[in-house]
């Protein structure tokens, strides 16, 4: 019978527990509509938004998936807001309107870049960094809010801030700091 040094035990341990609780890291973690909601400053608007997202209102989704989806519509959102409102600065010959479309545009150049960025944080792991950049995109969106003419502005930018705020609490989840099945 061979002779194993006492040394290599633990390790043969901890080499067992380690293995045993791996593959419960690797597997897709599903998040429910009503979890991220209850965190949602304005949970109408949040179930709404995860309502158009085939199989979340029943089954939840998967997190990694859902961050990235959001993170996509969102970007398409921000891009055709900008568009919208390039089509508003042609249309228009009020030299002031102008001004604010054309401040409004940079704002959302702005959540463009830190969309890109809030991808590039989630592939990393960075899920600070997401989290962050959710509420920069907040912050730009209500610049622009600010700087819309009236109250009935054509310029719908609160769902991109719900969407905005989604991310955040998807990247609080990423992160650990809520716990998902």
């Amino acid at each position: 019978m061979a002779i194993v040094p006492s040394f290599v035990k633990p390790y043969f341990l901890v080499l067992a527990l380690f293995l045993c609780f791996v593959p419960s890291f690797c597997l897709d973690r599903i998040v429910r509509e009503s979890d991220i909601c209850s965190k949602h400053a304005n949970a109408w608007n949040c179930k709404i938004i995860l309502n158009t997202i085939p199989g979340v209102s029943t089954d939840g989704a998967d997190l990694n998936s859902l961050s990235l989806y959001l993170i996509s519509s969102a970007n398409v959102n921000a891009f055709d807001t900008i568009t919208y409102i390039s089509n508003l600065i042609k249309n228009t010959t009020d030299s002031q309107l102008i001004q604010r479309y054309a401040s409004c545009s940079i704002d959302y150049n702005n959540v463009l870049l830190t969309l890109t960025h809030a991808k590039d944080s989630y592939k990393a792991g960075n899920f600070r960094d997401m989290n962050n950049d959710g509420w920069t995109i907040v912050t730009k969106v209500k610049d622009c809010d600010y700087k819309a003419p009236d109250a009935s502005s054509p310029l719908n930018n609160q769902y991109l801030e719900d969407v905005a705020i989604i991310i955040m609490i998807l990247a609080d989840f990423l992160a650990g700091k809520y716990f998902v099945i």
